[in-house]
């Protein structure tokens, strides 16, 4: 890639998914320590047992899953410092992508730390909840990440009308509820990392109903955003085009998850379709984070690679 193109190349776009499904993969990997009962399966930190950083003794299932998921929390410190280097000639063109590979990198740190703090204060499920928040957080950035790939990154102008805007914000923000709602499901439910492991007091049942109340706003806002779409293709078919994939896809993850949630619900929580659960909630970070990314236009390639007039030019005021 030349030094001022804004243009991204392959290489950029594998790095930025690459980071989406390793921030993921991690999220998955740390559910199933939890889902397990693996959670002290290294009960020091930050080494694993009798003060070596890797299990010793007699290798059980639980400290070979929970020292894997600090093992993979290091392979994703590896990939996110791999994505700067190999960012760091475009950071002048493309200084939107090099800063989200910071910062996703950054994430890794912390997220050691508050493991940490989660197995010195015996999978405090406040703490374990914590825990999580940052990589979801991560998740939904990675997804910007793969759509700033595919564009110019420059600053957006809203698209659509402002009742489109307002229901996918209404929509994202329903997504967050729900899934902050779902980890106080689970500090209060039955997997809690560790038999010994104290739960959050929370009645499992009500939270589990508060959990799915903002899923019913959620579905109307899609299902708003949908009726909005339809109407807008007569007037603007080739914006309609570009809003309908992502919000489609929000849509059928958003529905496959209910499904899945109702399903383990009723089935008594089998930890197998818990995890099936915890895939969803990234798929939906992701797909509901370029929904309401989609929701604003950035200038094309070819319009920010454009020579800029000069601003003493009388073009230049047009």
């Amino acid at each position: 890639m030349t030094t001022g193109t804004r243009s991204t190349t392959r290489l950029q776009r594998s790095l930025a998914w690459t980071m989406l499904v390793a921030q993921s993969v991690l999220v998955f990997t740390g559910a199933l320590v939890r889902l397990t009962g693996s959670g002290l399966g290294c009960a020091e930190w930050p080494t694993c047992n009798d003060g070596n950083l890797t299990p010793v003794g007699e290798l059980s299932m639980h400290s070979a899953i929970e020292f894997g998921n600090r093992l993979l929390g290091v392979a994703l410190a590896v990939v996110g410092v791999l994505t700067i280097l190999l960012l760091w000639r475009s950071r002048r063109a493309r200084p939107d992508l090099f800063w989200f590979a910071v910062g996703l990198t950054a994430i890794v740190p912390v997220q050691a730390v508050l493991g940490g703090i989660s197995v010195l204060t015996e999978l405090n499920p406040w703490i374990v909840a914590g825990h999580l928040v940052p990589s979801l957080l991560a998740v939904a950035a990675s997804a910007l990440f793969v759509r700033r790939a595919y564009d110019s990154g420059l600053p957006a102008e809203p698209a659509g009308t402002r009742a489109q805007r307002i229901l996918a914000w209404t929509a994202y923000v329903c997504v967050w509820i729900t899934v902050v709602m779902g980890m106080l499901v689970t500090g209060a439910g039955p997997h809690a990392g560790d038999e010994a492991s104290a739960r959050n007091g929370l009645d499992t049942l009500l939270m589990a109903r508060l959990h799915a109340a903002p899923v019913y706003v959620l579905c109307a806002a899609l299902l708003g955003l949908l009726v909005l779409n339809r109407r807008q293709a007569a007037d603007d078919p080739a914006e309609a085009r570009r809003t309908l994939a992502p919000l489609l896809v929000t849509i059928v993850v958003v529905l496959a998850q209910g499904v899945v949630g109702y399903v383990q619900f009723f089935t008594g929580v089998p930890w197998m379709l818990v995890s099936v659960h915890i895939v969803g909630i990234c798929l939906v970070l992701a797909a509901s984070t370029a929904m309401l990314d989609s929701q604003y236009r950035r200038p094309s390639f070819a319009q920010a690679d454009a020579p800029r007039t000069d601003a003493a030019s009388p073009m230049s005021s047009v």
